[in-house]
């Protein structure tokens, strides 16, 4: 056809046609279905008398938007004026996750290798939240997902993602974008809805965490999201209903493992603060009954818990730095009412054609209430005894023992020799006072007396440093364990033979704490009556030889600590003048490794050591001492558990201890006796909330005068 045989009207479209920019490389109408597609955030191409959606984070225009613009308005210039559309913000949802869940999830599930760590992928919205605590939006390449993914930082699992992988750059451009939460972590089991019918006074839902904020899954007054485009009004997506709102604020799953991660290395039934009022459990609800009775729903400032997790009055010293997320989403739990674990939600679902509206859904189950009686509800809580004008708020722990014991023979039990007894050693009642509105503490052994402590904090809390000041019968703050259950020597509680049982006396101590991001550092000082000499050329006794309180010698000691993750180290001197020009320097060195929680074979295991030398030197101007006659004390141990589960734990235990060896040497030969010796231990011990059950074997090796003194104790304890 020749140009002069066209008519005009065809000359014209022609013309119209060429004049339209075109870019500089052709693209398919495949791919340019496929880009519209990922930016709507569809499956298949929208029917063009469709409305279609804009969702927030789709950067283009809606399709209908300028058919749907009243005659006689002006187009805005953006719009007459075509250009490159703008590219699709990466999400959580549609980016991230899916590579998180082929690299990690083998192990980060909660059946996987990893399922005790703080990031687990649970298939559900709050995968969104456990991976916000790992980016840094600020500073995207530092963000510890992708430190650990890479093999960057210490990783209990392999590398699992190539720094030079699409997926690193991939993750890396979501971070630097702001790490948005895309559609799915909204909500991911849509739910059905009637049409919608919004009306311009109706409250708009919360909006997603932006990047900076802390995880914020429920808020009374949410705050207005960045300004952007107006969304255009188009039916909603099926919202998470107010019971998956409300349980994103329930202590499971969020709150339970946050708590495991920053508080089980210590606070599991096997670890340094077991015996206390808190006791951390993999089970979420035994969990939370150890946690309930140390808040107040409601009042996160009044509420223990909250107070320990940022150090006030907590010897490992803040838990997590006040401001930061999970100190917030704490006090945020603990405001919203200190709600129990994460109800089934298929009970409270709405049915397939229920009839029930969406503005009235059915009331989330309230968690059960506590329990009349606490000491049976939760053992490991204390009897709280209520609150006094004068005394604050006092509460009741204990523990209490019962064991039967076979005794007085070598090798094995069977033996003819042997003896039979039914012992109890541990009989304590402490009364505790945790004022959460003053910084006066209480502290007292209420059967015996053994000790009693009142302490203050000094200092007011903005001191980067906490500091607490205690006087009375107060416990030495001595070794890894100052309570009863020193190990030096293999032998521990009421067996041992190198320190006091209960290292009490009258005296005076502080204690300052500094967190420095995943390292604390403790230091205490203290003063008290210490030790003596009997005579000139007495051997010291560790365990008795204490000066009476009308000819007191003082003693000057400390203990410095230092913990990362669950490795803890203490160092602990002491000084003391005996009498007759003799002198006392004692010192400790005690190394801890609790449960490395995430690390394959290793989690399992527990391990401490220790070791203790007490050298008596000085006199050579009285006559009495010098060289020759100066001697030490010696003793160590090490201790394995194997932990198969978090209820029974198995163990050994081996220690050495000598007395009155030479300066010089080793092991003084030449004076050993029976009380130089070592002991080996095997047992098995069982835990079901405050009651325990264990069985021990234990052998003990003279190195002079071997004496019948093996034994086997079965013992049953229970404490509050």
């Amino acid at each position: 056809m020749r140009l002069a045989d066209m008519s005009p009207w065809t000359l014209c479209l022609c013309a119209l046609l060429l004049a339209v920019p075109r870019p500089a490389q052709a693209q398919s109408q495949e791919e340019k279905r496929r880009q519209l597609q990922e930016r709507l955030g569809v499956k298949k191409p929208a029917e063009p008398a469709t409305r279609v959606e804009a969702t927030p984070d789709a950067g283009v225009a809606e399709p209908a938007e300028a058919s749907a613009a009243p005659k006689g308005t002006p187009s805005p210039p953006s719009r007459s004026q075509p250009g490159p559309a703008k590219p699709r913000a990466l999400t959580f949802a549609e980016d991230a996750r899916p590579i998180l869940e082929k690299q990690c999830a083998s192990c980060h599930r909660p059946d996987g290798k990893a399922a005790r760590t703080q990031w687990v992928l649970r298939g559900g919205p709050e995968d969104y939240d456990a991976t916000l605590r790992f980016v840094k939006t600020a500073a995207a390449a530092q963000s510890p997902l992708l430190k650990k993914g890479s093999g960057a930082t210490l990783h209990g699992g392999q590398k699992a993602i190539a720094v030079d992988s699409a997926e690193y750059a991939k993750l890396l451009t979501w971070i630097e974008g702001g790490a948005l939460p895309g559609r799915a972590s909204v909500a991911t089991t849509p739910a059905p809805v009637s049409p919608p019918t919004v009306a311009a006074s109706e409250p708009k839902p919360a909006a997603p965490h932006t990047r900076d904020s802390a995880p914020t899954p429920l808020a009374s007054n949410p705050t207005p999201a960045e300004p952007g485009p107006a969304p255009v009004i188009a039916p909603s997506p099926p919202a998470a209903s107010p019971t998956a709102a409300a349980d994103a604020l329930r202590f499971a799953p969020r709150i339970h493992e946050q708590l495991m991660s920053g508080c089980a290395s210590c606070h599991a039934p096997d670890g340094f603060a077991g015996s206390s009022r808190y006791v951390a459990s993999a089970d979420p609800v035994q969990h939370l009954r150890s946690v309930l009775p140390l808040v107040v729903p409601g009042s996160a400032a009044t509420s223990l818990l909250y107070q320990r997790a940022k150090g006030e009055a907590h010897p490992g010293g803040a838990v997590w730095e006040p401001g930061s997320a999970e100190l917030e989403l704490l006090g945020q739990w603990i405001n919203a009412g200190a709600l129990g674990p994460v109800p089934d939600t298929t009970a409270v679902a709405s049915a397939p054609g229920s009839t029930t509206s969406p503005a009235t859904p059915a009331a989330a189950p309230t968690p059960p209430a506590p329990a009349a009686n606490p000491h049976a509800a939760n053992p490991h809580a204390g009897i709280s005894l209520g609150t006094y004008p004068v005394l604050g708020s006092l509460s009741l722990n204990g523990r209490f023992d019962l064991n039967y014991e076979r005794r007085n023979y070598n090798d094995h039990p069977f033996q003819s020799e042997g003896v039979n007894a039914l012992r109890s050693y541990h009989q304590f009642l402490f009364l505790t006072r945790q004022s959460a509105t003053d910084p006066v503490m209480l502290t007292l052994e209420a059967l015996s007396l053994q000790f009693w402590e009142v302490g203050v904090r000094v200092g007011p809390e903005t001191w980067p440093v906490k500091v607490f000041a205690k006087g009375g019968k107060v416990l030495v703050p001595f070794g890894g364990e100052p309570l009863f259950h020193h190990n030096y020597g293999g032998l521990a509680g009421f067996d041992q033979k190198v320190l006091p049982v209960v290292f009490a006396r009258e005296g005076l101590t502080v204690n300052v704490q500094r967190r420095q991001g995943p390292l604390t550092l403790s230091g205490d000082a203290y003063l008290i009556a210490g030790f003596r000499l009997r005579t000139a050329d007495a051997v010291l006794n560790l365990q008795s030889d204490f000066a009476p309180l009308d000819e007191t010698r003082l003693g000057l000691g400390a203990r410095l600590g230092a913990s990362w993750g669950p490795i803890s180290v203490w160092y602990s001197p002491y000084f003391n003048s005996l009498g007759f020009g003799r002198r006392l320097f004692l010192q400790a060195l005690d190394v801890a490794v609790w449960r490395p929680r995430g690390v394959p074979v290793l989690e399992r295991f527990s391990l401490g050591a220790g070791l203790l030398r007490g050298d008596v030197s000085g006199g050579e101007d009285e006559g009495y001492g010098g060289p020759g006659a100066d001697y030490y004390h010696f003793a160590s141990y090490l201790q394995l558990r194997f932990h198969p589960s978090d209820w029974l734990y198995l163990q050994y235990r081996q220690g050495l201890r000598t007395f009155g060896n030479r300066r010089g040497l080793i092991l003084d030969s030449t004076d050993l006796t029976r009380d130089d010796g070592s002991t080996h231990n095997v047992g098995a011990v069982a835990r079901w909330r405050g009651l325990s059950a264990g069985l021990f074997h234990y052998w003990n090796l003279e190195k002079a005068d071997e004496l019948p003194d093996d034994f086997t104790r079965l013992v049953v304890a229970y404490e509050f």
